[in-house]
């Protein structure tokens, strides 16, 4: 269990979402939907991005949504082989063709939810304003309660 800090309405909302999809019967896998990553500090990014060589600079770090503590990064079906957040094209192919995903476009919508289309994956809470003056630092852990990578049971 991971801790994933997530603004608390963003993280009401994933969990009502969720919560939808499995009454919708869809066929999820068990795991899927559970969230990878959400709140990630310019720091870390940054870091990430100097390690990894693959983030055009600091621009990850200074317009990621994750950021915000309003986007997620959400397991999907994928690939055999390919990691949750596999950008190869057989690897998103296969998420944009899973009953999660294609749920999630159909229906994320009506919990504030929006895509980035080239990751499958990502998506963001759109129902709640930035806060300006607002320090990142601030951003509370869901309630008193850790987030894990484990969506809630229904």
């Amino acid at each position: 269990g991971k801790i994933v800090r997530l603004r608390p309405a963003a993280l009401a909302a994933y969990r009502r979402m969720v919560e939808a999809a499995r009454a919708d019967d869809v066929s999820i896998r068990a795991g899927q939907l559970a969230i990878f990553s959400g709140f990630r500090a310019p720091d870390t990014d940054a870091a990430r991005c100097a390690a990894e060589r693959n983030c055009q600079g600091l621009v990850r770090t200074i317009c990621s949504a994750h950021r915000t503590g309003l986007a997620v990064d959400l397991v999907l079906e994928g690939a055999p082989g390919f990691g949750p957040a596999s950008t190869d094209d057989v690897n998103r192919l296969a998420m944009a063709r899973s009953p999660a995903y294609r749920w999630m476009v159909a229906n994320a919508g009506r919990f504030g939810f929006v895509n980035y289309v080239y990751e499958p994956w990502h998506w963001e809470w759109t129902g709640e304003p930035l806060l300006p003056g607002r320090p990142i630092s601030s951003l509370p852990q869901a309630g008193s309660e850790p987030v894990t990578d484990s969506p809630p049971e229904s």
